[in-house]
């Protein structure tokens, strides 16, 4: 059973990085000028697909660990901590599934569910990874959770940092490409990016304290 967490919990790691990776250089076609802008609109659908790896890989990765620490430390972990892990994957892996189906244009308010939860993810988890340190764990085991509530947060931070350049996309859609529009993308997408670097290193830092390459 540890093992095969283990695995899984790696392998959303991988998914997560290799995900945000295509979304990257997916984000690069989209912002060039010197494309139409079906090409543009294509690269961007590129780019949306590429994003569902690292938002199914978040909700995973957690309930994952949440399941390896109940394993490794049952004496200071309750053992419904697994269980209480794995429904928030259910319950987070379901509103993005629905988010990104027919149902998440016809209930818009799964949105602001699904950044609720985010928030709720948040500060347990920067609740929890501060009680660690006091609760006896290895301190690499709290920082990776204060690592892992940073990251979430950084994706919150990409979600409010993407509407200003939603908008704009949506008017190269709608009226065609113009300087001020192409301007505005690239300089949102600019802010995006910044947050997009600190959640990699974020994942790999953790993935170092995963393998006591880091020791705290």
């Amino acid at each position: 059973m540890y093992t095969a967490l283990l695995y899984v919990h790696v392998l959303a790691l991988v998914y997560w990085l290799g995900g945000d990776l295509g979304t990257f250089l997916s984000s690069r076609y989209v912002l060039r000028r010197d494309l139409s802008v079906e090409s543009r609109q294509t690269a961007f659908k590129i780019l949306m697909e590429c994003d569902m790896g690292p938002r199914l890989a978040m909700p995973i990765i957690l309930g994952s660990g949440c399941h390896l620490a109940a394993l490794r430390w049952p004496s200071l972990i309750p053992e419904a901590t697994a269980l209480v892990g794995w429904l928030l994957v259910l319950v987070w892996v379901g509103l993005i599934a629905a988010l990104h189906s027919p149902v998440g244009h016809r209930m818009p308010s799964l949105a602001q569910w699904d950044l609720r939860l985010r928030f709720a993810v948040v500060f347990t988890l920067l609740a929890a990874g501060a009680y660690g340190f006091t609760l006896g764990l290895p301190g690499w085991v709290a920082l990776k959770v204060l690592v892992f509530a940073l990251l979430v947060a950084c994706g919150i931070a990409v979600r409010f940092g993407l509407k200003p350049f939603a908008l704009a996309y949506v008017q190269m859609i709608n009226e065609g490409a113009s300087e001020a529009g192409n301007t505005a993308m690239i300089t949102h997408m600019g802010v995006v990016r910044r947050y997009v670097w600190i959640i990699w290193l974020g994942l790999f830092v953790n993935a170092a304290l995963g393998l006591r390459v880091i020791t705290f």
